[in-house]
């Protein structure tokens, strides 16, 4: 089976602002939650596919003024908006470059100040919810 790396950084856009520049990751997750199926005179355990959980997870410098991760991320905690990420920077999307796009997801939560001496300050964000979808063209 071929394998292939994404050597360059993905990309990451949330509610229509790109964010790539600011990412040092991004996970997308799919989860199919399992529905326990066994019955009576069954000889194991039997699962059928529930409710999908699906998350966009990522670590963002915290960086402030207008436009930037921190006024966003701010403005986003408690409401649902789309969420969009690549593995590469490549402008189209492909089966060596699928786009994922998380819609409807929702922010519970967003640090907006986390700071250390001698360190540039990030933030690890988690979209969660919504319908996801793979593109490839």
């Amino acid at each position: 089976m071929a394998t292939s790396a994404a050597l360059s950084q993905g990309t990451l856009v949330v509610d229509s602002v790109d964010f790539s520049d600011q990412a040092t990751s991004i996970t997308v997750s799919k989860v199919i939650e399992a529905l326990e199926a066994t019955s009576f005179g069954d000889s194991g355990r039997k699962f059928k596919a529930g409710l999908g959980n699906y998350e966009v997870s990522a670590t963002l410098f915290l960086s402030y003024g207008t436009g930037e991760v921190e006024e966003k991320l701010a403005s986003l905690v408690g409401t649902t908006f789309d969420v969009v990420a690549t593995p590469t920077t490549s402008v189209t999307p492909g089966t060596d470059n699928p786009e994922w796009s998380l819609t409807g997801c929702y922010l519970e939560q967003a640090d907006v100040i986390n700071s250390s001496v001698g360190e540039l300050p990030t933030i690890d964000v988690v979209f969660r919810g919504g319908s996801l979808a793979r593109a490839t063209s």
